[in-house]
This record gives structure tokens, C-alpha cells and sequence, in this order.
């Protein structure tokens, strides 16, 4: 069972300038740890200056625009573990913004702490 969640992320630009960069889903959760989470995420931003940008899963290239103010893209992901995402311009290397994909688990653990010693006599 993997159930979805969805939310936007207002991430500064510089000093100067601001971007929206939204990636939704956000949280996949799946019933056990060992699980992969696949995804069809999608990817909007949305900055005031014209520019060659690309999103980068953790420091893996996986979309590029060039001379764009605004873009889309859909992307197939698979994840087991938190993922950031980052768009960084490619003429500069300066990161614009990022945002983190969560995968939760809803296996709970079984074991509990034994809150007092075997040996005890209360």
C-alpha cells in the first residue's frame, strides 16, 4: 500500500530573487522498510530571471532547460531512502533551490525497550 502526499516549497533564489520549486509527491509511504517507492513525480519552477537550469536527483543530472524563466517535467523515480532534489543553474553551478522526497514506513517495530532490568525485585 503506498499513499501520497503533496506539497509546495517557496525556496529563496539569492539575496535578490526568489523561485517556486515544487515537487509533489513529497512523502511516499510503504508498508515495509526493505520496499522501493516508485514515483511519478513532477517538477515545477518558476524563478524572475531568465537562465540554463537543471534538476539533479542527489548529483545525478536528470533535466535540463536552457534561456527558460518557468518549466515542467515529469519523472519516473524509484527510492528507498530520503532523496533531495535540486535545480542549479548549469552556467554558474549555483544551487536555486531544492526539495527532499520522504519515504516513510508504516511497518511498526514489533520489540520494545525493557524499561526496567531482568533482576529487579520491583
Amino acid at each position: 500500500m503506498v499513499i501520497l502526499f503533496l506539497a509546495p516549497l517557496l525556496i529563496p533564489l539569492s539575496n535578490a530573487q526568489a523561485a517556486l520549486f515544487t515537487v509533489s509527491p513529497k512523502v511516499c509511504v510503504i508498508s515495509q522498510v526493505q520496499d522501493f517507492c516508485d514515483l511519478d513525480l513532477k517538477f515545477e519552477w518558476q524563478g524572475d530571471v531568465m537562465g540554463d537550469v537543471c534538476i539533479y536527483e542527489q548529483s545525478k543530472k536528470i533535466h535540463c532547460w536552457q534561456q527558460q524563466r518557468a518549466g515542467e517535467f515529469n519523472y519516473k523515480a524509484r527510492v528507498q531512502v530520503e532523496t533531495i532534489y535540486s535545480l542549479i543553474n548549469s552556467e554558474s553551478g549555483v544551487l536555486i533551490a531544492k526539495a527532499q522526497v520522504e519515504v516513510q514506513s508504516t511497518h511498526v517495530q514489533k520489540s520494545r525497550r525493557r524499561l526496567r532490568s531482568p533482576w529487579s525485585f520491583f
